[in-house]
């Protein structure tokens, strides 16, 4: 077989309220948009072009993110990316990509700022953050890089 590799990481914005849901076996699994942005050149302006992303999660992670994150909040989402298809109510077949998140870490809090929480459904113990980087002086960058 083949190495391969699925693996997808994004930053941005949640674009709505993630929805919670059971299957009828009791699982949970959690619902949310997250948008991106990348910047391009027209002209002699710099325009902001967003993409939309669907994700989803599972478990009891699904339960903490539909708890602890709202719309707008910006969040890091790290997991698999899927593609499935289904019967629309109209009898047409929808086709729709996804990622599949192992990790949900929201990166503001309710109240405007810091570090919120994180989720992953690898390690059910996940501590949460306990320092947020204020300024670039707290990032640290070694004299030679490896590439």
């Amino acid at each position: 077989m083949a190495f391969s590799i699925n693996l997808a990481i994004i930053t941005g914005n949640l674009t709505r309220d993630p929805e919670l849901r059971f299957t009828p076996s009791g699982q949970a699994v959690c619902s949310f948009g997250v948008a991106t942005n990348r910047s391009i050149k027209k002209g002699e302006q710099w325009e902001d072009v967003p993409t939309f992303h669907n994700v989803v999660q599972w478990g009891k992670p699904a339960e903490f993110t539909a708890n602890n994150l709202k719309k707008g909040m910006k969040v890091t989402v790290t997991g698999r990316i899927d593609n499935r298809s289904y019967d629309a109510k109209d009898g047409t077949k929808k086709y729709i990509s996804e990622i599949v998140a192992d990790t949900v870490i929201g990166l503001t809090d309710h109240r405007g700022g810091g570090t919120q929480a994180s989720h992953d459904s690898s390690n059910e113990s996940a501590p949460l953050p306990d320092k947020t980087i204020d300024a670039v002086e707290d990032i640290v960058i070694p004299d030679e890089m490896p590439f």
